[in-house]
C-alpha cells in the first residue's frame, strides 16, 4: 500500500481516489475547500510517497512546476489530455525524482479502472516510466506503453475532433428543437445522446480549440469511400449493440 496524493478534486480526481482508495492510502488536495481533504499542497506533497496531477490540461504545467521542490524521491504523474510542454517541465525536476505522463482514455463514468486502457509515456531523460506501469497494471488497468512525441497529434483526432463534431450536433440540435426527437433514427439516437452528454463537460470548449476542424471540412467535401479500418458488418453490430444500452 503507498500513500498517492491525487492533486485535482474535480470529476476524475475524485474517481481515481475512489479506484485507487481500494489498494492505496488516498487523500486529494483541491484549492476549492469544499474538494480538499489537506490545508495545503504543501501538506499532501510531503505526505505522499505517489503523486498524480489530476487538473485541467492548460494548468498542468502550472501544478507541476509548484510540486517540483516536494517531488524527491516521488513517483510524480500527471493524466493530462494534451502533453504539451510537460517534458520540459518534468526535466526541472530533482534528479531524484521518478516521473511519467499517463493517459487514462475514459473518463470518470467508468464503473472501474480494471480492464481500462491507460497510455503511459517515458520523459526522455528521466526514470520513472518503469514504476508508473507498474503502478497502473497492479490495479488491474489495461496499461499500454505509448510515445509522448505522437500522442498529441492523435488526441486531436480521437478527442478534440470528437468533441468538436459532438457539440456542433448539439447546438444544431438544440436550435431545432425538442421536436426534432419525434424524426430521428437509430444514428441519431446515438449522435444525440454523446452530443448531449458533452454539454455536461465544463472542458468541452477548450478540448474543440485542439481539434483540426480543418481536416474535417477538408474530409467533407470529398467524394471516395474510405478503405475501413475494421470490418463495417461488425461495426454495425457493435453499434446496434451499443444503442440496447441507451
Amino acid at each position: 500500500m503507498a500513500r498517492v496524493g491525487v492533486v485535482g478534486g474535480g470529476a476524475m480526481g475524485q474517481w481515481l481516489k475512489k479506484e485507487l482508495s481500494t489498494t492505496h492510502e488516498v487523500f486529494i488536495y483541491d484549492t476549492a475547500r469544499e474538494k480538499t481533504e489537506t490545508s495545503t499542497l504543501e501538506e499532501l506533497l510531503k505526505w505522499a510517497e505517489v503523486l498524480i496531477v489530476a487538473v485541467p490540461f492548460w494548468t498542468t504545467a502550472e501544478v507541476l512546476r509548484q510540486i517540483a521542490p516536494f517531488s524527491s524521491g516521488k513517483l510524480v504523474m500527471d493524466i493530462s489530455t494534451f502533453k504539451e510542454g510537460l517534458a520540459q517541465v518534468y526535466r526541472e525536476f530533482p534528479e531524484s525524482s521518478k516521473v511519467a505522463t499517463v493517459h487514462p482514455m475514459f473518463g470518470p463514468g467508468a464503473s472501474t479502472l480494471r480492464g481500462q486502457k491507460v497510455l503511459v509515456m517515458e520523459i526522455p531523460g528521466r526514470e520513472g516510466v518503469a514504476d508508473a506501469l507498474k503502478f497502473w497494471s497492479e490495479l488491474g488497468a489495461d496499461v499500454q506503453l505509448a510515445e509522448l512525441e505522437k500522442h498529441d497529434y492523435y488526441v486531436s483526432y480521437t478527442i478534440a475532433l470528437s468533441y468538436a463534431v459532438g457539440l456542433a450536433l448539439a447546438r444544431l440540435y438544440n436550435e431545432l428543437g425538442e421536436e426534432v426527437f419525434k424524426y430521428g433514427g437509430t444514428s441519431f439516437k446515438y449522435l444525440s445522446t454523446y452530443a448531449f452528454s458533452l454539454l455536461g463537460d465544463p472542458n468541452a470548449k477548450r478540448y474543440v480549440e485542439k481539434a483540426p476542424v480543418d481536416k474535417f471540412i477538408e474530409a467533407l467535401k470529398r467524394e471516395d469511400l474510405p478503405k475501413p479500418l475494421v470490418d463495417p458488418q461488425e461495426a454495425y453490430r457493435k453499434f446496434y449493440k451499443a444503442l440496447n444500452h441507451l
